[in-house]
């Protein structure tokens, strides 16, 4: 499992080190695709190709369904990290994402969001206002009872 927040750079060739306690769970590989609100996300290799069988039951004749392929996978790019734990992010994908230099690296669980630092802070913003959240969870099963 995923967890916690990093900082971390990009350096002049694109490459992006992964948390050296993350690393293990990219072992076999991993792909690194668009995010929802201009991140990026990195998907061990295993978890994507479970995304990508889950795909199939989409109709490839919706117009919503094609956007849904286009966006995870026609922007994907698959890899495997170097030797010091470092994976190259495409230029289109950093361009998407705003990456320049100082990246936040966040576990989600799954996989991992990569986001440009000036936009985490914004993000967190929203993310630790305790009003907001109060609305947002509330409709939300997240007891801890069995």
């Amino acid at each position: 499992m995923f967890l916690g927040e990093y900082s971390h750079t990009i350096d002049e060739k694109g490459r992006m080190t992964i948390p050296a306690k993350l690393r293990p769970g990219f072992a076999s590989g991993l792909v690194v695709t668009r995010g929802f609100e201009k991140c990026l996300m990195v998907y061990p290799i295993e978890t994507f190709h479970t995304l990508e069988k889950q795909t199939h039951a989409l109709n490839l004749t919706d117009d919503t369904s094609r956007t849904v392929f286009r966006f995870l996978f026609g922007g994907a790019s698959d890899s495997t990290l170097d030797g010091v734990g470092r994976v190259l992010v495409p230029e289109y994908l950093r361009e998407y994402a705003g990456l320049e230099t100082d990246v936040i690296v966040i576990g989600m669980g799954s996989y991992l969001e990569v986001w440009d630092k000036g936009k985490w802070q914004e993000q967190l913003a929203s993310l630790n206002d305790p009003e907001a959240n109060g609305r947002r969870f509330a409709s939300l099963n997240l007891s801890m009872g069995a």
